[in-house]
């Protein structure tokens, strides 16, 4: 069950207080009621778009990352269905139905290159297929409907006890309006690395650190972004160095310590296995280079030009960086002063702050900056619904509405330019 605000002892607070356990549970109502309402629409419009798709395939297993991966080829305007796994979601049926390559069995570098994808989520489709018979899509999309309501129950109660029920309710919605949150409903990891975000940070929130390092460890075997962790922990530390009083046995700070490491380790932890199991020779044998699946953190550092920022330095000058460091202070310096405002725990900051700055950091110049930025929504979204703190006017109510209509429209953009095959997949310039 979700626990009771905080009453902090205010005249104008107490009935909001006396309220709130007669919230909690309409908030949990409200958040699902959401959740289906907005996977409904976004499942409309995917079908809507489906009409300007076009038809892809054959299937490439042979072929080169470089191109668009074809697992089951699709004809145009296929429907909702045929929709489903665009993108990413080929690479993971590919995964889920015939596992990863070894071996002798390595032999071209579409081969070498699904060892780039973490095993977490085509396992758990994989899973699914064997229990009830379903196709990929169909048990990959039902995976990540459910992991995306939960995420967003939880998200509701890490809130609850610092913000009330209504605000975090008010959050956890948002969350699902985010521009890239169709991804809940699409064959893409997303939903089970924010799950296991929110899962991580509630665990260092209570100071569980052993199973914070658990969550860590799976959340390496999702998407290589565990990184901005070691910043949540050292947040931690800070605040523990600023009240002595406050600071936890030894025992729990070598804990933490251990998780900290082991975040800053995360994106090997996938490319050693891969690297033992797949042996180590197979994208050198491949001499495909950075196109190797089985080296595919080391390749990235080797290749490391600070991305957003570099990318806009070569491309126009410093003043164009100086430009995109000024929106992003401004943006997370903004959230943060609005959602500090409510009293939300310091590691849901810490880690939308440097989610934020390390996705801007390894990412190049590409709209796949809107997909990599969901996990960075629940800080967002947080952020957001403090404008309906203690008794909100009708503008700051008008303000939400209109970023929330905002944000739908970018949903239906992100699908319509970004996720739909249009053109022909061989001419799209990237992935979204």
């Amino acid at each position: 069950m979700l626990t009771e605000p905080r009453d902090r002892g205010s005249a104008t607070s107490a009935p909001e207080a006396g309220d709130a356990r007669a919230w909690v549970p309409r908030s949990v109502l409200v958040v699902i009621s959401g959740y289906v309402v907005l996977r409904c629409l976004n499942f409309l419009e995917l079908w809507w778009a489906s009409t300007a798709q076009s038809g892809s395939g054959p299937a490439n297993p042979g072929g080169s990352p470089s191109e668009y991966f074809v697992h089951s080829p699709t004809p145009p305007s296929p429907g909702l269905g045929g929709l489903l796994s665009n993108w990413d979601g080929q690479w993971y049926e590919r995964i889920a139905t015939d596992g990863y390559p070894t071996g002798d069995a390595i032999r071209s570098p579409n081969d070498a290159w699904a060892w780039a994808f973490p095993p977490l989520f085509p396992a758990l489709a994989r899973l699914v297929m064997a229990v009830t018979g379903l196709g990929f899509p169909a048990a990959s999309i039902a995976v990540n409907l459910l992991l995306g309501l939960l995420a967003s129950l939880l998200l509701l109660r890490i809130l609850c006890p610092a913000v009330g029920a209504v605000v975090a309710a008010v959050a956890a919605v948002s969350l699902n309006a985010f521009p890239s949150a169709p991804l809940l409903g699409l064959a893409y990891s997303e939903p089970a690395a924010l799950l296991l975000v929110l899962l991580t940070l509630s665990a260092l929130m209570s100071r569980r650190y052993g199973l914070a390092f658990v969550w860590i460890a799976l959340l390496s075997l999702t998407r290589p972004v565990a990184v901005p962790f070691a910043v949540v922990i050292a947040v931690q530390w800070w605040s523990w160095h600023r009240d002595p009083a406050g600071r936890p046995a030894m025992r729990v700070r070598v804990a933490s310590a251990a998780c900290a490491l082991l975040a800053l380790a995360s994106p090997w932890l996938w490319s050693t296995i891969t690297g033992i199991v797949a042996g180590r020779s197979a994208g050198t044998r491949l001499g495909n280079g950075p196109l190797s699946g089985t080296a595919r953190a080391s390749s990235m550092l080797r290749s490391f030009e600070f991305g957003w920022f570099g990318g806009l330095w070569r491309a126009g000058g410093p003043a164009v960086v100086l430009l995109l460091a000024l929106a992003v202070v401004i943006l997370l310096l903004g959230a943060v002063l609005l959602a500090r405002r409510l009293d939300v725990p310091p590691e849901l900051c810490a880690w939308g702050v440097a989610y934020v700055v390390f996705v801007l950091l390894v990412t190049p110049v590409t709209p796949g900056v809107i997909r990599y930025l969901l996990l960075a929504a629940p800080f967002l979204a947080t952020a957001l619904a403090a404008l309906l703190r203690n008794r909100p006017s009708a503008a700051k109510v008008a303000g939400l509405i209109v970023v929330t209509l905002l944000a739908l429209w970018g949903q239906w953009l992100w699908i319509r330019y970004l996720y739909i095959l249009d053109p022909a997949p061989a001419l799209l310039p990237w992935a979204p």
